[in-house]
């Protein structure tokens, strides 16, 4: 009986609340980190491309994103979430009531924002990696010397289903003249039409 009690009493410790973990409040160590000055929210999972921006937007705040990796247990999970909490605690107690929401929102913008420039760079690196349009940028390059050039200008054009279209410009020096209409399905980054022709043209 008493094996029982003590097996359920570990069990609970551990992974309800995350006591043996190396990251929790449990053991005081978000309060002792706390005092020596080591001021950090954990970040499970997998690195993401904007977590370079977002650490940089986290020490103008005075804190730092600790990533902690995606080698993750419940125990790991439950830890971390006490010790993060603690840790919240703190700075909205030197921020504000309600700082850490306002925080995470202006995470999401950077998220959103960095987001679509990684969208728009993988359309573009897309349709100019396109034989015909190598061709044409080619040919175009030859037949001015180098003096005119295409451009490749991306627009939005049905956010529902994330089509995006691309138009591959040369400016002859006096106005853009339209070579190429590429759709490009971001769900799964294709081109729709191959021969860079819209329905009717």
């Amino acid at each position: 009986m008493t094996i029982l009690l003590f097996g359920g009493l570990y069990l609970g410790l551990r992974f309800a609340f995350g006591l043996f973990t190396p990251l929790n409040s449990w053991t005081a160590q978000a309060r002792q980190d706390i005092k020596n000055g080591k001021i950090q929210i954990v970040v499970l999972g997998e690195i993401l491309p904007t977590d370079k921006l977002r650490q940089s937007f986290a020490k103008a705040h005075g804190f730092d994103f600790y990533y902690f990796g995606d080698n993750l247990s419940i125990d790991i999970i439950n830890g971390t979430n006490y010790y993060n909490q603690t840790m919240i605690e703190y700075l909205e107690t030197k921020y504000g009531s309600g700082w850490w929401t306002k925080f995470q929102n202006q995470l999401d913008s950077i998220d959103k924002a960095n987001s679509t420039d990684l969208i728009i760079g993988e359309v573009l690196d897309l349709v100019g990696t396109n034989k015909i349009v190598k061709d044409q940028i080619q040919l175009i390059d030859s037949l001015s010397n180098g003096q005119r050039h295409i451009s490749l200008i991306p627009t939005l054009v049905d956010s529902i289903k994330n089509i995006y279209l691309v138009k591959v410009m040369e400016d002859n020096g006096s106005n853009f003249v339209t070579h190429f209409n590429f759709l490009v399905d971001v769900n799964s980054m294709e081109i729709i039409n191959q021969n860079g022709k819209l329905d009717g043209q």
